[in-house]
């Protein structure tokens, strides 16, 4: 096109070659204006007729066109039906096919990048998935060690504890009533008392030693929310809690954790509710916020989908509501799992 403009010496050659630079820079700095390129095409047509080359000026936005993918573009060649040159011909001719392969090949070249950049998200959260399923059972396994401890601690305290204790008191009442004359028997009587009581203080000791330290169940809940930050969280329950299995908590507690860190990430909250219902057949925990405006607006991140799939493993559902206030509401199905309850 230089060579033309520079052999022919036309002002409208130089305007021509000048606007399609510009419109070229323009769609490449700002793609969603790829379309231009029809008006590249009616200003190539319209010089046509103050500038005998300018149909070879063609070539540039149907090279465009056909890069970017409008087809529609080609009824410009219909131009060669009216003034056929067979130069003009070949040179249109080339510029479709060399836009038509570069377009297609930068296309699959674009699903190859997208596809694979799926398949990485997708083997980066199902290995946050795996991180979170590993700390999840160690938990577990923590906290049923820590319940079955409480439970023998229980067991101890409340059965032979309590009747050692008993026979010890009665004892003690006998002592009164024996003979003070045989001194020999009292002796030993008492060496006996002794022994019982040392007996019951290292049970006390023991009971004392086996509880659990660290708490669980419905406490760890309102633990979470009393030492939330952001603003007071209501807590509240419905129904009896001392039912519920140990992983089934540990479940409430990863869903507690994640609902109040995205309030505190992304939501102005003020209130900040929650409700745990227990139910002989389902346990739901439903988290509620009424900073929905700026929670809602933000994508599900892979804390929430984590917590899906985990739900769905144990045969529950999360879900999430942002309607007037923001939900995260977690159902999970109740089990008879006596071994593993512990009590709240």
């Amino acid at each position: 096109m230089l060579a033309f403009w520079l052999g022919s010496g036309e002002i409208a050659g130089f305007f021509l070659i000048l606007f399609l630079v510009v419109m070229s820079l323009l769609r490449w700095r700002i793609p969603k204006l790829n379309f231009t390129v029809a008006l590249d095409i009616i200003v190539c047509l319209a010089l046509s007729i103050m500038w005998p080359y300018a149909p070879f000026a063609l070539a540039m936005p149907l090279f465009a066109a056909m890069y970017f993918g409008f087809y529609w573009a080609l009824l410009a060649s219909a131009y060669l039906f009216f003034a056929f040159q067979p130069a003009l011909a070949a040179v249109i001719a080339l510029a479709v096919l060399c836009g038509g392969f570069l377009g297609l090949w930068e296309r699959e070249r674009q699903d190859k990048l997208k596809s694979r950049d799926e398949s990485a998200g997708r083997y980066y959260e199902l290995e946050s998935l795996q991180n979170d399923l590993a700390a999840a059972l160690a938990r577990v396994e923590r906290m049923t060690a820590v319940a079955e401890r409480t439970r023998i601690s229980r067991d101890i305290h409340d059965n032979a504890g309590h009747e050692i204790v008993a026979a010890y008191i009665s004892l003690q009442t006998i002592r009164e009533m024996l003979e003070a004359e045989n001194a020999e028997t009292l002796e030993m009587y008492d060496a006996a008392l002794e022994r019982l009581n040392s007996g019951a203080n290292k049970i006390r000791e023991a009971v004392h030693n086996l509880s659990a330290v660290t708490v669980l169940g419905v406490e760890t809940l309102q633990d979470i929310c009393r030492r939330f930050p952001v603003c007071q969280v209501a807590f509240r329950v419905y129904g009896d809690t001392s039912k519920i299995p140990i992983y089934v908590w540990n479940m409430l507690e990863s869903c507690l954790n994640e609902s109040l860190t995205n309030v505190a990430r992304h939501s102005a909250a003020k209130n900040v509710t929650v409700d745990l219902d227990v139910t002989p057949h389902i346990v739901r925990l439903c988290v509620e916020n009424d900073g929905v405006t700026k929670t809602a607006a933000k994508p599900a991140g892979s804390g929430l989908r984590n917590l899906r799939h985990r739900a769905a493993a144990i045969g529950g559902n999360l879900s999430v509501d942002a309607g007037k206030v923001f939900r995260v509401i977690c159902v999970i199905p109740m089990k008879e799992m006596k071994d593993e309850t512990v009590d709240s």
